[in-house]
């Protein structure tokens, strides 16, 4: 969890322009999305601006594994980190007002599941930390930290299964593995 914290920590710093702002915005909501969210990198590429309601705080997984759809719960807080760049940071970085795709690139286009990689990869570079640049980081690193951390936190296995869109209980149980190998260590 600290290690999430600290990425989330880059978005935060001090930034001279409005571009460089809006990029931060985005990279936060990319932490949103694939971490508050645990949406696949899939589901991430292919999210749009409509999928997500704001009054409900839900977001409508439309083009999940094997085309199944979902809706994903989130917080108050990053409710406010989403808003904050879909109607001020993004508004400013799409490059055509009619464009859909919720994650937007630098030169204004829709991002595709590398530069959603790269651009974490870059934020995991910019942590003082060798230890934490030294793992292997992906977005799905930030998918399976959150369903650790649930399961930390006393959700139940059933409620994660759902959050992540898994069909089988058995695809959910590795993380009751993963916990009890780190409490062994």
């Amino acid at each position: 969890q600290e290690e999430i914290k600290l990425l989330y920590a880059v978005t935060d710093r001090e930034v001279n322009s409005t571009r460089e702002e809006d990029l931060l915005s985005r990279n936060k909501a990319l932490l949103t999305i694939f971490y508050g969210c645990g949406l696949r990198r899939n589901e991430g590429v292919h999210l749009e601006i409509g999928d997500i309601n704001f009054d409900r705080r839900i977001l409508h997984v439309r083009k999940g594994k094997n085309y199944k759809e979902r809706l994903v719960p989130f917080s108050k807080a990053s409710s406010k980190i989403l808003e904050h760049y879909v109607f001020d940071a993004r508004q400013r970085l799409v490059r055509h007002k009619t464009e859909n795709a919720f994650f937007i690139s630098r030169n204004g286009k829709p991002m595709s599941g590398g530069g959603l990689y790269g651009t974490l990869k870059r934020m995991v570079l910019m942590i003082d930390d060798s230890e934490l640049q030294s793992k292997s980081v992906g977005l799905h690193t930030l998918r399976h930290s959150i369903a650790t951390h649930l399961l930390e936190n006393g959700m139940e296995l059933q409620k994660i299964q759902k959050f992540l869109g898994h069909s089988s209980l058995e695809s959910t149980q590795i993380y009751t593995h993963l916990l009890e190998k780190e409490s062994y260590q």
